[in-house]
This record gives structure tokens, C-alpha cells and sequence, in this order.
């Protein structure tokens, strides 16, 4: 599996269906490696983790598209829980039993609560741009744009220069992918996981997570501040807190390399640690 094929990526995907028969489309690199699952972030999809997935060898890495999102189909719940109930069932239905987590944005969330529910089978948990409470600043220009987003919606839209800005170069044919992807999404989606969010506060849940944590920020992270960064570190029993300098909300868009080689190190480090 590679990166660059960007425009295969849909072919890449495998198709299960939920208890209640809607479809989940994910991403499996298949093999015996150790498995990881990676949660993308709010509107994005498994495409999210391409970037990376070439420096992630040596694992077997299972990537969903969230529902309503890339292949998804939506579910009437549009909160973090529900989405954690969904891919619940891919990881049951994939039958592992052991797995670690990366999850990104919305995907941290998401795999906080996994991980609440999945005490036994999760060895390591890693959170990229993660927050607990995900309510965006007030004063965020950004909620406004969201909240008057109408179907369809334009992937030219000056709006996606906002959502997906990067503090470091990106590849320009990477974005295009993603603001389409983004865009495809229908608005009441975009409306309702944001409203979702308003009243999300998972600081109880962290406290229940048992395996050690890496939680991954950006300095210059628009979304979710400083203040943001230390409130998840410190619900965790176990964890680490790694600022990059220099990073926005997508660093693992605006460096794959350092950000991989951050969560194999962190992987490898526990994996020796839990075999001592």
C-alpha cells in the first residue's frame, strides 16, 4: 500500500455491514503485523492516514471511513459515541485480540472512547490534535462558515482554505482530494456532528482509559489551543504530550514522516515494555 496512488484510494476499500445494515467502508493492509486501527477526523476520511501509511510498515492497519463520511453511510446518531459504536462492530467483526489506536481531530475522540470500552484488548492509545471537550473558540469564524453551509457545497469554496489550512506546505493534489471528499458530505451532517460537539465532554472517559497514551499537538493548532493539549494529558492514568513546533491542527498532513516515526517509536517503546 502506498501513498501516492491517490486517486485508487477508493479502490482500496472493503465494505462490511453494520448490525442494522448500513454500510462501513474501510481500508485493511491485511497481514500478520500487530494491529492498528487509525480514526480520521471530523469530515475528512480514511484518505487522511495516506500520507503516513508508507512509514507505518511492519503493522497491520485498518482504517475506516466514519459514517457519512468517504464510503460511510450515515447513521441518524451523529456524535462521538455513536460513531465509537460503529466501528466497535468492525473491530469485533475483525476479530482481533489486541490492537492499539491512532486517532486524529474528531478520530482522537472517538478513540478515547474506544478505549474506555475496549479495556483488555487496546495496548496503546496515540491522539493527534485530540481534545476532550471539543467546543471551538467563540469567537471562531470557523463554526459560523459551518452552520451556513448549504448542499450542495462547492469544493472551490474559499471555506476549505480555512478548514484544512496548514501551517507547513501540503500537496496541492492531496487537498483537492480532500476538500472534494469534504464536500461531498451533505450539510445536515456537517451541522449535526458540530452541534454534537457542543455538549461533548469526555474527561470521564479518558480517566477510565487504562493502557499508556501519546498525545500529538501542534503549536499552532487553530481548534484546539494549549489549554486543550493539557486537559487531555492530564485525564489520562499514563501518558505522554509531544508539541510540535511550528504545526497547525494537521500535522500529520504537514509532516507524515515525523509524526509516523513519533508513533512507531511510542508503539515500539510500550510493546517492549508490556513483553518485559
Amino acid at each position: 500500500m502506498t501513498a501516492v496512488d491517490l486517486e485508487g484510494w477508493a479502490g482500496r476499500k472493503h465494505v462490511m455491514h453494520l448490525p442494522d445494515g448500513r454500510r462501513l467502508a474501510y481500508v485493511d493492509s491485511g497481514g500478520p503485523g500487530p494491529a492498528l486501527l487509525l480514526l480520521h477526523g471530523y469530515t475528512d476520511s480514511s484518505r487522511s492516514f495516506s500520507l503516513m501509511i508508507p512509514r507505518l510498515g511492519g503493522y497491520r492497519l485498518v482504517i475506516p471511513d466514519m459514517p457519512g463520511h468517504g464510503g460511510s453511510a450515515p447513521s441518524e446518531g451523529l456524535r462521538v459515541s455513536d460513531f465509537a459504536t460503529d466501528v466497535r462492530a468492525l473491530v469485533q467483526a475483525l476479530g482481533f485480540e489486541s490492537f492499539a489506536i491512532v486517532g486524529h481531530s474528531m478520530g482522537a475522540m472517538i478513540g478515547i472512547d474506544l478505549a474506555a470500552r475496549f479495556q483488555n484488548e487496546l495496548t496503546s492509545l496515540v491522539t493527534i490534535s485530540g481534545t476532550l471537550r471539543p467546543q471551538f473558540p467563540p469567537d471562531s469564524s470557523i463554526s459560523r462558515e459551518i452552520e451556513t453551509l448549504t448542499d450542495p457545497i462547492d469544493p472551490a469554496d474559499s471555506f476549505f482554505d480555512d478548514w484544512h489550512a496548514c501551517r507547513r506546505a501540503v500537496a496541492a493534489v492531496f487537498l483537492t482530494r480532500m476538500r472534494s471528499e469534504a464536500a461531498a458530505i451533505p450539510a445536515y451532517i456537517w451541522h449535526g456532528i458540530l452541534r454534537g460537539f457542543a455538549d461533548t465532554d469526555l474527561t470521564h472517559i479518558a480517566r477510565q482509559v487504562a493502557c499508556p497514551a501519546l498525545c500529538i499537538g501542534g503549536s499552532d493548532d487553530a481548534l484546539f489551543d494549549a489549554g486543550h493539549r493539557r486537559a487531555l494529558a492530564d485525564a489520562f492514568e499514563n501518558a505522554e504530550s509531544i508539541v510540535l513546533e511550528g504545526h497547525g491542527h494537521n500535522p500529520h498532513w504537514e509532516e507524515p514522516a515525523k509524526v509516523a516515526a513519533l508513533i512507531v517509536a511510542f508503539l515500539r517503546r510500550e510493546t517492549r515494555s508490556q513483553d518485559a
